[in-house]
């Protein structure tokens, strides 16, 4: 089962890579609920829309996977650049690179998603777009 699930959990990352959402459909429980967004599928979507309208050129890789269960832990490498019209998070495009790293954690049921968790390092990632200072202590 662990194998069959991280299949699927492949499946998912390849169609957000691919900006196949259409795919993503097939993937997902009709009660699925994220914990980044809320129920449904659609949050899911929209979110993935303002990324590749912030970050164009985004990609993404899967670092590790490993399931146990009927859930699948994943640990995502995304690169980007923020040249797109669509300011994310707050920050206007401004041409700065972003290299990112999340986990995200999957529970399936009957070869579908019903659930996902994600933590992502949004500071770095702040940082990395000039909206946080980075580096150094703090002032005296």
């Amino acid at each position: 089962m662990s194998e069959q699930n991280k299949a699927v959990v492949r499946q998912v990352e390849e169609a957000w890579n691919a900006d196949n959402l259409d795919a993503l459909d097939d993937l997902f429980a009709p009660d699925f609920v994220t914990h980044a967004g809320g129920p449904g599928l659609e949050p899911g979507k929209n979110m993935h829309q303002l990324s590749k309208g912030a970050f164009p050129d985004r990609r993404t890789t899967i670092e590790e996977m490993v399931a146990e269960g009927d859930k699948v832990a994943v640990r995502l490498h995304m690169t980007g650049t923020n040249t797109g019209g669509l300011p994310w998070l707050g920050v206007p495009a401004n041409n700065n690179k972003a290299d990112v790293e999340w986990i995200s954690i999957y529970r399936l049921r009957d070869g579908k998603v019903v659930e996902h968790r994600a933590v992502m390092d949004v500071m770095g990632l702040m940082q990395q777009l000039g909206a946080i200072p980075s580096g150094g202590p703090p002032p005296a």
